[in-house]
């Protein structure tokens, strides 16, 4: 899907801006409910050798759950509470890392969403059960410099 904020003063997100050359640099795709990532690890955001630190794994979670919000609900929000479960090691030679988010319960003004990090091999790394605050468009627009639910539906 495309990234609507690109080009915007100001945005330097370490999430998913193609250009902030020290983030995460994510681009996500939909497929129905589901919006997804593929990311490959780098050595600099390792914790323990070989191991991506568990802080850049929890804000790989909560940046796919909020483009969940983008594409599938149509708005933003914020992230109201963030709990993440480690599997296992989170092996940077097991990339690129497969990011998958779905809504888990619809609470209307807060939706929990659901992100695993699985390796290239398939192995679950980690869960996360992300909860935002949901923001009506028109908020997230003056608040966020939210461009609409539209901008983020892919180009054919």
């Amino acid at each position: 899907m495309p990234n609507p904020y690109v080009g915007h003063d100001g945005y330097h997100c370490f999430g998913c801006d193609p250009d902030n050359r020290s983030g995460l640099q994510l681009q996500f795709f939909v497929d129905g409910d589901t919006v997804y990532s593929r990311w490959e690890p780098r050595a600099e955001l390792e914790g323990y050798p070989g191991v991506i630190h568990g802080g850049i794994q929890a804000t790989l979670a909560d940046e796919t759950g909020g483009w969940w919000l983008h594409a599938v609900r149509g708005t933003a929000g914020m992230t109201r509470d963030l709990q993440i479960s480690y599997h296992r090691p989170a092996q940077a030679d097991d990339g690129p890392f497969l990011l998958t988010a779905r809504q888990v319960e619809d609470r209307g003004r807060d939706a929990v969403i659901e992100v695993t990090i699985h390796g290239g091999s398939g192995a679950l790394f980690s869960t996360a059960r992300c909860t935002y605050a949901v923001f009506s468009e028109e908020l997230a627009r003056r608040k966020l410099h939210f461009p609409g639910g539209a901008a983020f539906r892919p180009v054919d």
